[in-house]
């Protein structure tokens, strides 16, 4: 069988082994379980190696499944690369496009512009996730993820920054009123300090130029807007990006403090998988969000 006629069965190979289930690739690719099962078996039966050892509770790659993955994904890639570059030759951007996002950056700067960007370029479709967590770009074929501040950790995804901000601590006045406002940053260690739940260590508070700070967090939380929603509500001290708080703060539901002691920049990512060619809905989708940045003199 040649490689053109395989490709089928390369792309269950690969979905099989990173979902880790036959079920979960099945459903991945919209195909039955027992489809995908004979697919692997021919493929073993092609290659005259087994690569996969199953059993009730668990699949292992053997060590030449384990080196045919990688020229898998290899092989997989390159077909990508070349159906991008075919793309290329259009004249208009499209095809489905998988972007995910964080939740408050979205609300604050994509969910405005989404409309526009569409009617712009209306041969691309939109799948889009507003999460709370940093994914992984490869595996779940995720095309753009942006509005994030954790530095990818893979070397073969691409990290521009696209806009910088500062972490800020705030209260609302009731709470400030109620347990009194912190002058020095170890004076947070005796208030109710709420956090998100993907900042790591939840436990220690950095400041320039100071001594670390141990808390113990009253609340932890994976949501960035029902954190600012608890801190309006007065339940505690939060420490956060600028953005989130700066329309909060202007109608005076929170107050800042310990200004003096903020915290250096924080740049914000967009990330997207390293290609030899950049497709162009991916290239549009990023350059219409740092247009709409600029225009908001958020962009740095």
């Amino acid at each position: 069988m040649d490689i053109i006629h395989s490709l089928p069965f390369l792309q269950s190979f690969v979905h099989v082994v990173e979902e880790e289930s036959f079920a979960s690739a099945a459903k991945k690719m919209k195909i039955s379980t027992s489809a995908i099962s004979k697919q692997i078996n021919k493929l073993e039966e092609i290659l005259g190696l087994q690569l996969l050892v199953r059993t009730t509770r668990r699949m292992v790659l053997t060590p030449p499944g384990i080196l045919f993955y990688d020229q898998c994904k290899s092989i997989l890639m390159r077909v990508e690369e070349a159906q991008d570059m075919i793309g290329e030759l259009h004249a208009e951007p499209q095809g489905r496009l998988n972007v995910v996002a964080a939740r408050y950056f979205a609300k604050q700067f994509l969910n405005p512009s989404i409309n526009a960007f569409l009617t712009k370029y209306p041969a691309i479709y939109l799948n889009l996730e507003w999460a709370e967590r940093m994914p992984d770009i490869e595996k779940e074929g995720v095309d753009v993820v942006i509005g994030m501040s954790v530095p990818a950790e893979s070397a073969n995804i691409i990290q521009k920054r696209i806009m910088s901000t500062r972490y800020v601590f705030t209260a609302s006045p009731a709470y400030l009123k109620k347990h009194g406002t912190p002058k020095k940053p170890v004076e947070l260690s005796t208030h109710r300090y709420l956090t998100h739940s993907m900042r790591k260590p939840n436990s220690t508070l950095l400041f320039s130029d100071h001594e670390p700070v141990q808390i113990k967090p009253y609340l932890q939380i994976n949501d960035a807007e029902t954190l600012l929603d608890f801190t309006i509500q007065g339940m505690g001290i939060m420490k956060t990006h600028e953005y989130v708080v700066s329309e909060a703060i202007q109608q005076g539901k929170l107050v800042e403090i310990l200004k003096p002691f903020s915290q250096e920049e924080v740049p914000i990512y967009v990330a997207y998988p390293q290609r030899r060619i950049l497709s162009r809905k991916i290239r549009c989708f990023i350059d219409f969000v740092e247009a709409g940045l600029l225009k908001q003199k958020q962009w740095k």
